[in-house]
């Protein structure tokens, strides 16, 4: 997840002076102004899973300006059923929403606020990521409640199309692009949903974007689920969700390093000042649904953050000084200062938040600032929704 800093562009103001060869004429001018435009707003958009017994059935994500005082929550745009993940392309000009039972991608229009047309996708779309240059996203291809898909599925841009899909572990949930752009790191989880056939996962498949190509896989902790990878481009991290650890990754080899033990299980990550900002959930006698901070210099972990129930996802903002963590089971978002490690105001999203990305957006542009609650429906397509992403007793 890259950090990038917003930018205000200033207008400035012409002045037009008349001028005559007659020097006993009289001068006339004209000034013509052009105001400077309102700074950018910083936008989360959090897509809502649903609550309760509609777990799984929810179809929209919100825009929520946080840079606002108090942040306050826009209308919900419609996407696909079971809105898993949510990326935003370098230009923060265009969303990508990963719909798992609907099978699809859900691109929407940033400036406009409007979604567009779903892009098809394979089984379970669990993850997405966006090439540095804008022109390509990945998708990992889950699988359904029946069946484990092994895919991630590349799409045009350009086109708005779907590309050859590329084989990979089964399971694959996170997936993580290297600044570069030449590798994508992808979490071969395995049977980590409630339902699935087979076994937990326990390995990262490097792919070579050039050819797209999976390369040898690395061996990792039992579940990997979230990924990120340092601003450098150096490592990776991938949180062991059924394991309590965090594996980093050495990018030029492809090598697993020695595992970091965490206080609970470890469910998404994102890096953010120097720190791999892990969330947990409750497992083995943790309590779970904090923030642990790993600092990246020497993987040393620090004290956890305690945030909000079912805390699920996390999202650093695009000025690396505040993490974001949407929290499912308490209908917040719930913000972390990168410095102090202090918890912010939180803010109220109903509707089930399961998964956030923040855009620099102009004033303006698609995000309005007055909403109802987003309602989540009472069907959906395919079978039972999975259970949001917990540890599991399941062994490989």
């Amino acid at each position: 997840m890259s950090t990038l800093a917003a930018v205000a562009v200033v207008g400035l103001a012409t002045v037009l002076v008349g001028c005559h060869s007659n020097p006993t004429a009289t001068h006339t001018s004209s000034t013509t102004t052009t105001l400077p435009p309102l700074p950018p707003n910083v936008i989360a958009y959090v897509a809502l899973a649903g609550t309760g017994g509609n777990l799984g059935f929810g179809t929209s994500v919100v825009p929520v300006n946080v840079t606002s005082s108090p942040a306050s929550v826009g209308s919900a745009i419609h996407v696909g059923t079971y809105p898993d993940a949510v990326a935003v392309s370098p230009n923060h000009r265009l969303a990508l929403v990963a719909n798992f039972t609907s099978d699809t991608v859900t691109p929407i229009d940033l400036i406009t606020g409007k979604a567009l047309a779903p892009i098809p996708a394979g089984p379970g779309p669990a993850g997405i990521a966006i090439a540095p240059d804008g022109t390509k996203a990945y998708v990992t291809d889950d699988g359904t409640l029946n069946t484990l898909a092994d895919t991630v599925t590349p799409i045009d841009l350009t086109t708005m199309k779907p590309l050859a899909r590329i084989k990979v572990g089964p399971g694959p949930q996170g997936i993580a692009i290297t600044p570069n752009g030449t590798k994508a790191f992808v979490a071969d989880a395995g049977s980590v949903i409630a339902g699935q056939p087979g076994r937990i996962g326990h390995q990262v498949s490097p792919i070579d974007l050039a050819t797209g190509k999976a390369l040898a896989p690395v061996n990792v902790g039992n579940g990997p689920i979230g990924i990120a990878i340092t601003p450098d481009g150096t490592t990776v991290f991938v949180t062991n969700l059924n394991s309590e650890s965090v594996s980093p990754i050495n990018v030029a080899g492809d090598q697993a390093l020695a595992p970091i033990a965490v206080e609970g299980g470890p469910v998404a990550v994102t890096i953010a000042g120097g720190i791999a900002w892990v969330v947990n959930t409750p497992v083995s006698g943790f309590p779970g649904n904090d923030v642990e901070p790993i600092t990246v210099a020497n993987d040393k972990p620090g004290k956890p953050v305690k945030v909000s129930k079912g805390a699920q996802s996390i999202a650093a903002s695009p000025n690396g000084q505040t993490v974001w963590i949407a929290c499912l089971d308490a209908n917040r978002l719930v913000p972390i200062g990168v410095r102090s490690h202090k918890v912010h105001r939180a803010v109220a999203v109903y509707g089930g938040p399961f998964a956030v990305a923040l855009a620099v957006v102009p004033q303006g542009s698609g995000t309005p600032a007055a909403s109802s609650s987003p309602t989540t429906s009472s069907t959906g397509s395919g079978s039972k929704p999975k259970k949001h992403k917990s540890a599991t007793s399941s062994t490989t």
